[in-house]
């Protein structure tokens, strides 16, 4: 009864949200599938408070685990003089029958032995229930909850009158100077990687640690690079998106390399972890999937490094197979986007899920795949590029171990030289590429954009010392890269409605531009810290760890999906 109360109560005072929400919002229609959501997320909060009460009460009545206990008790008794006569247990869990090997039988009589007793009552009692509800399932509400209330916080930020919005400031002093404290607050947190063995052979290059630390520090440059309006880096950040496209092949292809792991089940987790949070941020907010075009970007590069692995796969051992599969996927890519025809025939079919329209730009909305055709064919090469560098690994490692092993003058000289040569092909692309205007670098950055992503990993991983060391501080944003680009448009910062880039700043304390900075930032990281964690719950709930079930699961997911779009049909034609 209490729970079915906290369960109405809730969804009362949720109903009376929605409307508050609703009288102070921007945007007065709502789509069915907005509609729907919003009564999922009202089940789940009722659920979510429902559990919490009805759990809660039960724990204060006398459990049954405690009835059990008082029984273990005078079994554990009985135990106890039964076993006075016939020995005590030794520490390595025999009985000592005083020279009688059997151990368990007592004057011709099986007895139990103690250890045996305590654990029979506890494996006949079952978790108590809660309207089908279990003890265990309670951590995904809660997760479910939490997330509803994250959901909640997006809409009343970004899409309601509640929290004012204030003009961007340009200021590269402002840009680059916090880019400078951030990055000496970065070297305070130096860490070295786990290691086995000497420095000089532990140090693999490219490390996780490292990877995180790259992802983090091109992040923190990416979300200031809109906060503070920095264009003069458009250019870098074109890299930095590469970079990640880049990171994308090698390592999914490391990873199938390695692991051989083509199961559904590692599949289902990957797109999981791409897209389970901009899905519903698409529904909540009424947006249009491209408009956080790198989702779409890694869940597509993602496959095209699946698919090639997969096919026969068997035979992945032979680097003469893998490195063919790297060829015909660039002949792939080459083909698909240098012939218009080939695109629109492979992307026309998902123009639902692909399509844009920009209210910025609407001169592009006549053709619905431009914007899709822009952002992916800028970086349509660099994720080959990654595969070729990951079969290239062990290589690499190599090498990098017989610099090491060369006599000290030798090694010295050796490194001078592959420095002198990469800065001077750093400097060159510099000169000749980098310095473009927008549209001019544009242009070339398909086909350019693997030097300085090769220059950096050569620079960053030439000593023992750099490959041990990262800072820990940009690996852990390096792990929320994901969270913190999509929740810079609606908490951070601000968009221009349906569809909207984040073109404002969200204000919470007016004219203190540095404390307004600080607290929502705070809070941002936060928030995107927290939907890392209740991605990773939910899939471990969601996603099982059979096929078959994976199949049931998601024809569960689907029907479900379905009925709530049917309930904001409803309410749409009400």
């Amino acid at each position: 009864m209490a729970s079915i109360c906290a369960a109405l109560l809730t969804a009362c005072l949720y109903a009376g949200l929605i409307s508050w929400l609703s009288s102070i919002s921007e945007v007065r229609l709502y789509s069915a599938a907005q509609l729907g959501v919003a009564v999922f997320y009202g089940v789940v909060l009722a659920a979510w408070a429902g559990a919490e009460a009805g759990f809660y009460l039960g724990s204060k009545l006398t459990p049954y685990s405690a009835l059990a206990d008082e029984e273990d008790a005078g079994m554990s008794e009985l135990g106890a003089s039964v076993g006075s006569g016939a020995g005590s247990r030794t520490a390595s869990g025999t009985v000592d029958s005083g020279g009688d090997d059997s151990g368990s039988v007592v004057s011709g009589v099986e007895c139990p032995l103690v250890s045996d007793v305590k654990s029979e009552p506890l494996e006949l009692s079952a978790q108590p229930t809660l309207f089908g509800l279990k003890h265990s399932h309670l951590n995904v509400l809660r997760a479910m909850g939490e997330f509803t209330l994250i959901m909640g916080y997006v809409y009343l930020c970004d899409r309601t009158t509640c929290i004012p919005k204030g003009a961007k400031v340009h200021s590269r002093l402002n840009f680059w100077g916090l880019n400078g404290v951030i990055l000496l607050i970065a070297l305070c947190t130096l860490r070295a990687a786990p290691q086995r063995g000497p420095v000089e052979t532990a140090a693999k290059p490219l490390q996780r640690d490292q990877t995180e630390e790259w992802k983090g520090w091109m992040q923190l440059m990416f979300i200031l690079y809109h906060y503070f309006v920095a264009t003069e880096i458009y250019n870098a950040i074109r890299i930095y998106i590469a970079a990640y496209v880049w990171m994308t092949g090698f390592g999914n292809f490391s990873y199938y390399y390695i692991k051989r792991d083509f199961t559904l089940v590692r599949f289902v987790q990957m797109m999981w972890r791409l897209n389970f949070f901009v899905f519903f941020m698409c529904i909540t907010m009424n947006n249009e999937y491209m408009l956080y075009y790198i989702c779409p970007m890694h869940t597509f590069f993602t496959l095209t490094v699946f698919i090639p692995l997969f096919i026969g796969h068997r035979y992945n051992s032979s680097d003469l197979v893998c490195t063919m599969k790297i060829g015909i996927s660039f002949l792939v890519a080459v083909l698909l986007y240098h012939v218009p025809a080939v695109f629109n025939a492979v992307f026309s079919p998902m123009m639902a899920l692909l399509r844009f329209e920009d209210p910025l730009h609407p001169e592009f909305n006549s053709d619905p795949l431009h914007e899709w055709f822009f952002r992916s064919g800028l970086d349509h090469l660099v994720w080959v590029f990654g595969m070729l560098c990951a079969l290239c690994y062990p290589w690499f490692e190599r090498k990098l171990s017989e610099v090491e092993a060369l006599p000290r003058e030798r090694r010295l000289a050796t490194k001078g030289a592959v420095v002198g040569c990469v800065l001077a092909v750093l400097f060159g692309w510099r000169l000749r590429y980098f310095s473009l205007g927008k549209r001019q670098y544009n242009a070339v950055h398909p086909y350019t954009s693997w030097i300085p992503i090769l220059c950096y990993l050569i620079l960053r991983n030439l000593s023992p010392l750099m490959r041990t060391y990262s800072m820990h501080l940009f690996s852990w944003c390096g792990k929320v890269t994901l969270e913190t680009y999509i929740l810079q448009f609606h908490i951070w910062m601000k968009t221009t409605g349906l569809n909207g880039s984040p073109k404002y700043l969200m204000v919470w304390v007016p004219d203190h531009y540095w404390i307004n900075f600080a607290l929502t930032s705070a809070v941002y990281f936060f928030v995107s810290y927290r939907v890392f964690k209740i991605t990773v719950v939910l899939r471990d709930a969601c996603i099982p760890n059979e096929t078959a079930d994976i199949v049931r699961r998601a024809g569960s997911i689907a029907l479900g999906s379905a009925a709530f779009y049917a309930i904001g049909l409803a309410l749409q034609s009400l």
